[in-house]
């Protein structure tokens, strides 16, 4: 038999091609796409600078009122002027952005760790147990969310920055639900599923160490764009008077100041920087949520 006639036909298994792990296409795409890399740099900066402030920020003395600073315009003592009530801007702004910050990452936590699981569990079971959590998604979809958190917020007596992201999240996490519910059915059907079933592991270890892991990409775009939405909610909330009251400042009650007259065409200091810092919040989450979402279609992708 000639030399390496046995071998004939076998597979080189070190000379077949690794497939990229997904977090190396993630962070490829991100390094390719400039606008993209450019956001996440402003993002992480902005979102460094506040919480970091907020530490050194006292919330009861920048919200007590001052008649002797009303309406005062940027100077040395008040970088971003004051409003109404003479409190600082600047200070509310800052910890503004952390606590609209806050509640974003806070929300888009609780609604798509619920949501993930909860798909999770829909599509792999799939049957009888997929149609009877289905029909609990669909429920939750019909109701109208914005009153009924308006509902909540106006007859829960007080509440803080956790309970308020509990109530938002109640209602944000069918999107995320049925998305994971479809990939899983998808990967349910797959030779790994299968051969893991077949090898007797439990139902936890599939779901949660092997299937999770493969949906992870998507996963991350879905929070990313998540991340965006669940700000603008929360600063459309407080914009209408059903987020924080005035003393618990956030990015929607400094543009709530915009609707006086007054207020919008002759004191922009109150109202302008919150708009530009909202502006500039969700279009840096929108480039990286792009470029993510990008990395998860090899048609797209610029790396």
């Amino acid at each position: 038999m000639p030399p390496g006639a046995a071998d004939h036909g076998a597979i080189d298994h070190k000379n077949l091609p690794k497939s990229t792990p997904g977090w190396k296409v993630l962070v490829g795409e991100l390094i390719a796409d400039k606008l993209a890399l450019f956001s996440l740099i402003i993002f992480v900066l902005l979102t460094t600078y506040v919480f970091g402030l907020t530490l050194f920020l006292d919330r009861a003395e920048i919200v007590t009122v001052d008649l002797f600073a009303i309406n005062q315009p940027p100077d040395e003592t008040f970088r971003l002027g004051t409003d109404y009530g003479g409190r600082d801007i600047f200070g509310q702004l800052i910890i503004g952005t952390r606590n609209s910050l806050a509640i974003g990452f806070l929300v888009t936590l609780m609604s798509v760790g619920f949501g993930i699981a909860y798909g999770l569990v829909s599509g792999y079971f799939a049957g009888q147990i997929d149609n009877a959590l289905m029909r609990v998604v669909d429920f939750f979809i019909v109701l109208p969310f914005l009153m009924i958190v308006i509902v909540f917020v106006t007859i829960v007596p007080s509440y803080d920055i956790y309970t308020f992201s509990l109530i938002m999240a109640a209602f944000l996490w069918m999107g995320t639900a049925r998305m994971v519910r479809s990939l899983a059915l998808q990967e349910k059907e797959l030779d790994y599923i299968n051969a893991s079933r077949t090898l007797g592991s439990s139902h936890f270890k599939i779901l949660f160490t092997q299937m999770m892991p493969n949906l992870v990409g998507i996963i991350i775009v879905n929070s990313t764009l998540s991340l965006a939405a669940n700000i603008g909610i929360e600063s459309g909330l407080s914009f209408l008077g059903f987020g924080f009251p005035e003393d618990y400042p956030s990015l929607g009650t400094l543009m709530a100041y915009a609707t006086q007259t007054q207020t919008l065409q002759h004191r922009w200091w109150i109202w302008l920087p919150a708009a530009i810092m909202i502006l500039v919040l969700m279009l840096c989450v929108r480039n990286i949520g792009e470029a993510l979402r990008r990395a998860g279609d090899a048609r797209q992708r610029q790396a």
